[in-house]
C-alpha cells in the first residue's frame, strides 16, 4: 500500500500535470433513433451533430455518438434541465438522468496529453484532439468520455462512479514520471 503522505507530494506544483477531481455535474443522455437530428435545438441552437464535437455554454453537450449526446450543466439542477430539454426537444427521444452515475476528473497541464496517452489508443496530438473534442474511450481499461477544455491543456473525463477511486489512482501513478526538477 502506498505511503499516504506520497500521494499528497504529487499533487504537489512541482508535477507538469494536475489531476483533480471535480465538481459533480448535472448531466443527461439524450438518444434520438430518427432521421433529421440536425434540427434539434437546446438553448435557441442546434445539438452538435458530428461525433465527437462538442458545444460550450452554461450547458455543454457532447456528442458521443450518431443520435447520442451528453448534455452537461456546472449551475442547473437536474429538473431544471430536464425542464428545459424536454420543452425544446420534440418527441422520438430518451432522455435519461445521468447525474449521480459518474465522478468527474480534470488533467491538466503541459504533460496531460502525455499521461492520458499511457492509458488510451486515442491520439492526443493537439491536432488531433484540439479544443471542443471529445471522445467516448477506454483509458486504464474503463470506459471514459474525454473532453479537451483548453489549450493549457485541459482535459474533462467523466468515469461511472464505481471506477472513480481505481481511475484516480492510474492518473496519479501514471502522472509521477512527470515531476519538474
Amino acid at each position: 500500500m502506498r505511503d499516504p503522505t506520497a500521494l499528497r507530494a504529487l499533487s504537489s506544483p512541482r508535477l507538469a500535470v494536475r489531476v483533480a477531481t471535480a465538481q459533480a455535474r448535472t448531466v443527461f443522455r439524450l438518444k434520438s433513433w430518427q432521421q433529421g437530428n440536425e434540427r434539434l435545438v437546446l438553448y435557441g441552437r442546434g445539438l452538435v451533430a458530428q461525433v465527437g464535437q462538442t458545444s460550450g455554454g452554461p450547458v455543454r453537450v457532447q456528442c458521443i455518438g450518431p443520435g447520442d449526446w451528453m448534455i452537461i450543466s456546472h449551475e442547473l439542477p437536474s429538473r431544471e434541465l430536464r425542464a428545459r430539454i424536454e420543452a425544446d426537444s420534440t418527441g422520438g427521444l430518451a432522455l435519461v438522468d445521468l447525474s449521480d452515475a459518474f465522478v468527474w476528473f480534470e488533467v491538466a497541464g503541459r504533460a496531460a496529453r502525455a499521461v492520458l496517452s499511457k492509458g488510451c489508443g486515442l491520439d492526443f496530438h493537439p491536432l488531433a484532439f484540439p479544443v471542443g473534442r471529445c471522445s467516448r474511450t477506454r483509458l486504464a481499461q474503463i470506459p471514459v468520455v474525454a473532453e479537451c477544455l483548453d489549450d493549457s491543456p485541459c482535459f474533462e473525463l467523466s468515469v461511472p462512479r464505481s471506477y472513480g477511486h481505481y481511475l484516480h489512482s492510474w492518473l496519479m501513478d501514471a502522472a509521477i514520471e512527470f515531476r519538474d526538477h
